[in-house]
Order: C-alpha cells, then structure tokens, then sequence
C-alpha cells in the first residue's frame, strides 16, 4: 500500500509489480517492531545488488557494526542466482526488508531502496562495498553541524590485491557540472530533498549517480564533506569497465546541461581521459557569454590542476574569456542590501574609488522596501562595473552573499556590507597578495569606528595579531591563532570556488559570518595576513547586530555548536572549545536575563546545555573562563539541567614572588583553579603584573620600610634568605642555597589567611618563618607545591648528587665554611613540619617526588605527582619552513635552539652543549649547522647563531622552537622546566639528560633522544640523530608525535582536576 504521494519513503513493503518476485523478508514482513530508546533521526540504508555472493557479506556486517543506533536496513536484490540470497536471509533479523525480484538495472533498484527508506536521511551503499564502523553516526554529525542539505566523507579505493589509496577531496563547485566529484555511497542525502529533486534517471545506467549531483547542485543544494575515508570501495564496478558507454553517457549529460555547446564540442569535451585543458580553454571562449559555462571551466581545470598537476596546473587561465561580451574581472565585490538608502552612496562611492584595475560589484538586493534598489540603479546606469541582482524572496544577510558568490565572474569575491566602507587602494593590495602567494584567502586588518559621547572612536585590528609583516603562507593547522576571534569576515579576499564550496548559513540573523569564517580557515590551504587597512566598520548602537531577538539568543548558541563540529572534525577541538565555552561576551547573559521570558530563558540554557553535551563536555569541565563557568553552571543547576556545584574552596596560594618559573608556574594554578569554580588567589613578596587576585604579603622588621622600593626589597630579601658564592667565607656557598629566614610578618599574614580552607605553597623562599610556622599557618590543611629541593633539605635547592637529605643534611658539600647551617636548618624545618598535621604534597616531575620519597622530611607525606598547568595552546606546531620565513632566518640551514637564560651555570650544562657542537664539529657533522638561542644571556656555541634575545611572546617563542630541527636542553638538574615541554609543543624533539621532567616527556627515539647522564659525546649522538634528513617524513612525525603526547601530558582540564581533587582531599571534601 502506498502511504503518500511524495518520492521517499511512500512504501512500507514493495508492490510485486513483475509476477516474478523470488524473495521477500525482514523485520517488516515478520511485524517486529524497531528498538526502543534510539537516539538521532534514522537513517536508511539502502544496498541494491545482483550475484553479489562473493562480497555482500562484509557489506551487511558493516551495517550491523554501525554504532550509530537508529539505522534501518534496506535491501533491493535484482533476482540474484549465485547464494547471495542465503546470506541475506543468514542476516535477516537485522534487515528490515528486503525483496528480490528482477529490475532494469542499478539505478532503477536504487529508486525503489529510496521508496521504501522511511529515515529521515538516506544513505546508498554498493553490494561489493563497507562502511567503517563510525561512519553513519560521523555523517549524521555532520549534517547537523555543517547546516548544509546533505553531506558526504572521503572513500578508500580498494584493489584486488589489497593494497588501497584514498581519492582526494574535489570541490563541489560549478566544476559538478562537468565533471562528477562525489561518490554516491558517501552522499548522506535527506528524504526531503529527494522529494524536491527526484528520482534517478535511469536513461544513466553508469552515471545516473553524476547526473543527480548535477541536479542537486543546480537546484542550490549545499554540500559538506568529512575530510576522512569512511566508505570503502571495490574498484571492479561497471564504472569502471564499460568505458565507451560511459563517455557516451556523459556526452548526453553534456548536452543536456550546457544546450548551446555543438555536438564537435559536446564530443571534445566529454572524454576527460584524452580531451586538455586547451580543449575546455577554446570551448569556453566560444561561449564567453555564458557565465555558467565559463566558471565551470575554470573551476575544474583548476581543481584538476590541484588534484593532477601536469598539463593542468599550467594551463593557460589567462585566455579564458578574455575577450568576450561579458567581463570576468578580477575581483567581485559582494554587497547584500536592505533597506541601506541612508549609506549607500558613500559605501558605494568607496568601493567605485578603488584603484584596482578591474572589478565589479554585485549589490544583491534582499527585497528592500525603501529607495536602495532605485539609487543602485541609478548608479549603475552610468558605471558598468555595478550589477543589481534581485532576490525573488528576503533571504537575510548569508543568503544574499551567497547569491553574490554564486552569480560573481571575478577569480575572487570581497565581501561589503551596505553601511559601511573601503579605505583607498584596499582591493589591490589584497590582490596583490592573493596573486602573489596563490592565497585560497587574503586577510587584512580592518578599523572600527564608534561614535561614543559625540566622538568617533577608532580602533584597529589585525589579523591573528599581526601587525607589522605580512605572512606570506600559512594554514589554521599551522597557525591557529587566525582563528583567535571571528570577527571581520569581511576583511579578506576570497577565492571565488572555493567560497562556493563554503557559502554562509542561510537562515540566520546572528553568527552566520563568524560560522562562514571559521569553515573558510578551517578548509583554506594557503592563508596569507597583510597588516593594511582593508576595510572600516561602522559600528552603531542601531545596528542589526546589536539589537537582539530570542531567535538571535538561540542562534548565537546554533553557531557555536556548528563550529564546534567543524573544528572538532578537522582535528581543532581546542578552537572549537574556545569558541562554544569562552568565547561569550559575559555582559550578553546580564542582557538575556532582562529580555527573555522565564520560558524563553530555558529554552537558551537548554539549548547551550545540548551543545555543551554534544561536545562532551556537561560537566563545563572544559570552559576555563572564571566569570563565564560560575554564570553557566548557576543557570543550569537553577533549571536541573546540572548538579549545583559545590561550594568553591578559599585556597590562598603562597609564593615569593609571581614572576620567573615557578611564579608563573604558581599564577597559572590560580588562574586553573579559578576557571574550574574555586576560590583561589595569590600572597607574593613581588607583585609584578596587575592581577587583582594576587595581594602583596605583609613584612616584618626593616622589610617593611621598603615596601615601595623593588630593587631595595629584593636586595634586603636576597641578603637575608640566600648564602652565595661571596661574603665571609663561613657563610659561602657555591651553588644556590637559601636560609630558613623570612621577612614576612607571620603573625598578620595567619591572620590574612584565617578564613582560608587550604594553603598552597609554591616557592616559598623568605616567606615562611619555621620557628613561627603554627603563627602562619596554624592548623590549616596544608598542599606544597615542590619546584626544586629546598623544602627537603637543609638549604640547597638541588644537590648536585648529595643524598644528605634522606639522612639530616650534615656535612653539606656545598657549603664552603660553617657546614652546620645545612643540618641546623633541617632540624628547623623538621620542628616546623612536624607542627603540620595535614600536609601533601605536590612534585611536577616524578624524578623530584622520588627524591621528595626518599628525603628524611617528607618520606612519611602523601607525594602526588601533578604536571605543571601549561599554555598548551599558545605553543602550536608550525610548518618549519613558514617558522624560518616569519622569522627572517636563512632556510636552508639546520637550526639547534637552545635556552641562553642561564647556561653558564655548571647545573644548567652550558659547557656540555659547548663541547657536544665541539664534537659534532670533529665528526664534519656541523655542516649548514646554526644555532638558535633566546634568554638574557648568551653562549660561544662554537657554530654560527642567531641571538633572538629575550622573548617574552609565547608565538613568537613557539615559531622560535618550530623554525629549528632540534632542541637542545642539557641541564643535569632541574625540576620540570618548561622549555622542553614548550619545544615539543612546537613539534620540535628534544634532546636532554635523565632529569626532571625528561623521562616523563620524551619517548627515547620516538620523540627525542636521552642522552647518558652527563655524557657529552652521547649528547652530541643525539644532536646528529634529530639532524639527520630533518626533512623526511619520519621527521615530521617525530615532531607531531611529540606535540602530541606534551599536549596530553599537560592537558589543563586533567592537571588541573588532578590539583583540585589534591587541595579538596586535603580540606576534607
């Protein structure tokens, strides 16, 4: 029985219309109902076959391992005869029908799979081919981050002998109408739109399959595709053996699309495997008046190109329509309008003043019902480089570009809005650019201006920051600070087919800019950043933008979901973190409060809750924002959707001071700890930086007249607390060692933290008064953070091999006159301790808590071993050579980078690096070897360096790391320094000692080298290993395999629920 008149689904079971059925079975025909509790829209899938014995088995079994779980299973058999109906009826209770009966071939029994899917979305998978396990539930994702009409992956060629390649990715452009770019096994198509498009043509027994892609680009459907193989094909179908019917097929396909072309061209041109791009080249400017015929040609020869190099990518584009009655300019300049007579003028006198040689500018008319359209044609009418075009309905800002991108004959588009302007010269100095560095997208800064209290504010901004060079390649893999906002689409050239591939969402009145950004960057391959002015926005009070709607509310939460699943898809889930979690504006949720209803409000927090599940994340672990988390969590818990959070702990975190390592090691544990609900905040001697959560420690004694007087504090301080290299020899020492002395008043600082739940200690030196110690710390749970030894010994902050601290400290070798301060200080410490309670403690490298374990001091605590709180996103792999050209350095040469902060300290092993290069040198392996140092100080490295001085920017310092094939690190005592972590965030392998944190990060060969412990010569072995062949594949998958194992050992949302579970153990809940 038919159950409607529309194409999909209009049967349950099909009509025996032959006489000649021989099977019929599945869930339907026994009434077994589909499971209860699935999730998701379902999905059919449909297999046609015929004497499809040898292969149909994987295919079934590759549904049945799907673990997306609303999937209905269809399958159309056309009168097998060689046991593939056997193994069907083996897999029958997981069919929910099929039939077998005789058909008129693949693409009639393909109609009939369409007319009984009764899922939301259809699926076509061939008898001989499988999916991956993943791969429905992936291209359902997909479909609803995308928001575009259907959406498709990448396939695996499979051949007889088994080996297999991966099709590379065509773009769906105008390039569809003449060649096919898709298979049709990938192509998640809704039943809705095979209602609006309609059946497959069967008068296309190969290539029925390209002639509906045809129809579905021309009737405007958009298309995204997953940058990964989850179908596997055969490679023995008809397709690919019935090669003279095939060309005729598309010959015919040919003719029908383009009706104008003669039956010589249609022939020239319908045989891809002999016809040139010359052939296309002519063809084309035969018919210059056909604007869809020429972007066609010249989008596929140059996907051809991109694909297939060749004849291709040196094709001569130059000659195509280059003297037809139509222009094909260089530039098109996209303006949506509605209602814009008030601006129009001047926004199109800006554009008309551009000296750009060639251009035009489409101002697509959104249906206004004032006088914009009556003064564009006024314009118009006496300069032909404007054109009108008229939407037949208002379809909002994202589907007028999108008829602009559509409808534009220029190589590139440029986005204008009707209000606003282009500054002199901005089209050619994008272009310029594009041509110069054969950019998918040109960026440049754009200028805010603001009227405020009758004043026009100005402000500009810079692409990714960068404001005083232009970066000549690049990519989002390779530099993801451009997607550190998304603001000015509009700022930028867009390469014309590819922006037909990307399209705005169309729909929306908010965050269809910023959602078309993000996909463009995600998917451009060549990024190029010019600091110029490019274009000035007028930002005003009365703008749409600023007037919010309840559909807006909802859309901001929509786009930031779809971005979610576009970044998460190409391997970006931090951006896409930052931009679903953190990138809100916090005063936005003070406004909704006032203009929604008490419904409309939780249809938002619902809505933003659904987005915060479908990333993974409902317990907002992940959004690190200290204002924006409390909002999230407060509104949720307040409508059920979550758990109130618990009450966040008074955690006062102690340390000398809140700059240099384990200072900023300290404030970024507060910064942790606040972004995850707790109260946290800082108690230093030096406050250098303006946080409002870090407080200066009260002083004691003659430290409190120089309160004001940094330099002075710091000399009293380091008089009092440190036992040097100079002074009297009975108090000398020749390495770092601290004395147990403070200048911090004991009894006013216990009394600051009185209220407190947990102390945290840090580095501590000066600030602890240990006769003192119940006065400042009083009975408070108690967790230290360790960033060197001196907690656990009589004084010395590493040992340089002294095992004294597991005993009493007697006898201290680095004590050059009275030996007795280590052991009199480690009785201090030991009275100190023991008044403590309930102390833990924390070590960042396990080497450290070993030593912690084996210390007479602490061997009886709890030791927990915490990774130090990275900026893990600030330190990105860069392409090497994209490293070396931002930086100015020569590019064939091979760079070792090293820190120059403090090499001349013996620990720090500055002469080992010298002797290692010195080594290197003797073998003749220090040919075209540079050195790369940064820090204040510096080093003879015995080779050629660059000095690149002290540098204070984690991008730069990243591209520092990226730009050289090696870092070196050859301390021979240390913690957990970050340089080496900040390397192999970078992509850049490590060579070092068996110390710290090393042997925690470096997988011995895999993503660096461990030297023997002070070994010179293995040193430089491992130096000559990471410069060996620096440019082969296994090179570049040291270094990615290095990032990533550094990125999930310091994973912030792991390190620090690591620290809060420590600190809440510690209080006591």
């Amino acid at each position: 029985m038919r159950l409607h008149d529309r194409f999909a689904g209009c049967f349950l079971t099909y009509p025996d219309l032959t006489g000649k059925r021989q099977a019929e079975g599945g869930r339907r025909i026994r009434d077994v109902p589909r499971p209860d509790g699935a999730r998701g829209p379902l999905v059919s899938v449909v297999t046609v076959c015929w004497n499809s014995a040898a292969t149909i088995d994987q295919t079934i079994r590759s549904i049945i391992a799907q673990d997306y779980d609303n999937v209905e299973y269809v399958i159309v058999d056309g009168n097998s005869s060689d046991g593939t109906l056997d193994i069907i009826r083996n897999h029958a209770k997981h069919i929910d029908y099929f039939v077998s009966e005789p058909d008129k071939g693949i693409y009639d029994a393909m109609n009939k799979g369409i007319e009984l899917a009764q899922g939301a979305f259809i699926l076509l998978l061939n008898s001989d081919d499988w999916y991956e396990p993943d791969a429905v539930r992936r291209l359902v994702e997909a479909k609803m981050y995308s928001g575009c009409d259907f959406t498709g992956c990448l396939a695996r060629y499979v051949n007889a002998d088994g080996s297999s390649h991966v099709l590379p990715s065509m773009s769906y452009d105008s390039s569809v109408l003449l060649r096919m770019p898709l298979r049709h096994e990938t192509m998640l198509i809704p039943a809705t739109l095979y209602d609006r498009i309609g059946r497959y043509d069967t008068g296309f027994p190969i290539i029925g399959d390209f002639d509906l892609t045809v129809r579905l680009y021309q009737a405007g459907a958009t298309y995204y595709e997953l940058r990964e193989p989850l179908l596997n094909f055969r490679t023995s179908g008809v397709s690919n053996t019935a090669l003279d019917r095939l060309h005729d097929e598309h010959r015919r396909l040919l003719a029908r699309v383009f009706p104008f072309l003669t039956p010589e061209e249609v022939h020239r041109l319908g045989d891809h495997s002999v016809a040139t791009p010359d052939d296309f080249i002519d063809v084309a400017n035969a018919h210059a008046d056909q604007p869809g015929f020429v972007r066609a040609v010249r989008a596929m020869i140059r996907d051809f190109g991109r694909l297939w190099g060749g004849p291709w990518a040196a094709a001569p584009l130059h000659r195509l329509a280059k003297d037809g009655p139509l222009r094909y300019p260089k530039v098109s300049v996209v303006m949506p309008v509605y209602n814009a007579a008030a601006t129009i003028v001047p926004t199109l006198d800006s554009a008309l003043s551009q000296d750009l040689d060639d251009f035009e500018i489409l101002c697509v008319n959104d249906c206004s019902t004032d006088d914009s359209a009556a003064i564009i044609a006024d314009i118009a009418a006496r300069d032909p480089r404007i054109r009108l075009l008229d939407n037949p309905q208002n379809l909002g800002p994202g589907g007028s570009r999108n008829a602009g991108i559509r409808a534009a004959r220029g190589d590139y588009v440029f986005f204008l809005d009707a209000d606003d302007d282009l500054p002199p010269g901005a089209l050619r100095r994008l272009h310029e650019a594009a041509v110069a560095h054969g950019s998918t997208i040109v960026r440049g800064a754009f200028r805010v201006e603001r009227p405020i209290h009758g004043e026009m504010v100005r402000t500009v901004k810079y692409p990714a920051g960068v404001s005083e060079r232009t970066v000549g390649k690049t990519s989002l893999a390779d530099m993801p600070g451009l997607l550190s906002s998304t603001e000015g689409h509009w700022a930028g050239l867009y390469d014309r087919d590819f922006a037909e591939t990307i399209l705005y969402p169309e729909g929306f009145r908010m965050g269809e800019d910023s959602l078309f950004l993000i996909k463009a960057l995600a998917f451009a391959p060549v990024v190029t950043l010019i600091p110029d002015v490019v274009y000035v926005y007028q930002d005003s009070a009365g703008s749409a933008m600023n007037t919010y709607t309840f559909e807006k509310y909802m859309q901001d939460v929509q786009w930031r979901r779809m971005a979610w699943g576009v970044l998460d898809a190409i391997g970006q889930r931090d951006r896409g973190d930052y931009f679903l979690f953190d990138y809100w504006n916090p005063p936005f949720f003070a406004t909704l409060e006032q203009d929604l209803s008490p419904e409309q409000h939780r249809a938002f927090y619902q809505a933003l809750y659904e987005a915060f599940c479908f990333a993974g994340n409902a317990d907002l672990a992940r959004c690190t924002s200290p204002v924006l988390r409390p909002i999230f969590l407060d509104n949720m818990a307040r409508l059920g959707l979550v758990e109130p959070p618990p009450a966040p702990l008074q955690i006062a975190i102690l340390t000398s001071s809140d700059s240099g390592g384990a200072g900023i090691a300290s404030q970024r544990c507060m910064a942790g700890l606040r972004a995850a609900g707790e109260g946290a905040f800082s108690i230093t001697i030096f406050k250098s930086g303006q946080d409002p959560n870090v407080f200066t420690a009260p002083l004691s004694g003659a430290a409190t007249a120089l309160q004001g007087d940094r330099e002075a504090l710091w000399n009293h301080w380091l008089s009092t607390v440190s036992v040097g290299r100079k002074g009297p020899v009975k108090s000398r020492a020749r390495e770092l060692f601290s004395r147990t002395d403070s200048i911090v008043d004991p009894v006013a600082l216990g009394r600051e933290l009185a209220k407190i739940d947990v102390i945290h200690l840090h580095w501590t030196v000066g600030m602890i008064d240990y006769p003192r110690i119940s006065d400042l710390l009083g009975d408070k749970p108690v967790v230290w953070t360790l960033h060197d030894m001196n907690a656990f010994t009589g004084g010395c902050h590493y040992s340089e091999g002294c095992t004294g601290y597991r005993d009493q400290c007697r006898d201290c070798p680095l004590l050059e006159g009275d030996k007795s301060l280590a052991h009199e200080a480690w009785k201090a410490k030991r009275a100190a301790y023991d008044k403590l309670k309930n102390l833990q403690i924390i070590c960042p490298s396990q080497w450290l808590a070993d030593c912690a374990r084996e210390s007479s001091l602490f061997g009886d605590r709890d030791i927990h071993v915490v990774p130090n709180l990275m900026p893990v996103d600030r330190f990105v792999p860069t392409n090497r050579l994209v490293a070396r050209l931002a930086l100015g350095l020569p590019l064939d040469r091979k760079y070792i980078v090293f820190g120059a902060d403090s090499l001349n300290n013996t620990r720090k092993g500055g002469q080992i690096l010298a002797d290692s290069l010195a080594l290197l040198k003797e073998r003749g392996l220090a040919e075209g070897v540079e050195g790369l140092f940064f820090g204040s100080s510096s080093l003879e490295a015995g080779i050629p360096a660059h000095n690149m001085g002290y540098v204070a920017d984690p991008s730069r310092l990243s591209l520092i790391y990226a730009a050289a094939d090696v870092f070196a690190f050859p301390s021979l005592e240390d913690n957990a320094p970050q340089t080496p972590v900040e390397a192999l965030l970078s992509g850049t392998p490590v060579v070092g000692f068996p110390v710290g944190n090393v042997p925690d990060l470096i997988r011995h060969l895999e993503t660096g080298y461990i030297a023997g412990y002070g070994d010179a010569a293995d040193f430089a072995d491992g130096l000559a290993w990471a410069l060996d062949n620096p440019k082969s594949a296994e090179s570049l998958q040291r270094g990615l395999r290095g990032h990533v194992f550094a990125r999930s050992y310091h994973e912030p949302k792991v390190a620090i629920d690591r620290h809060v579970e420590v600190l809440r153990g510690a209080a006591g809940g």
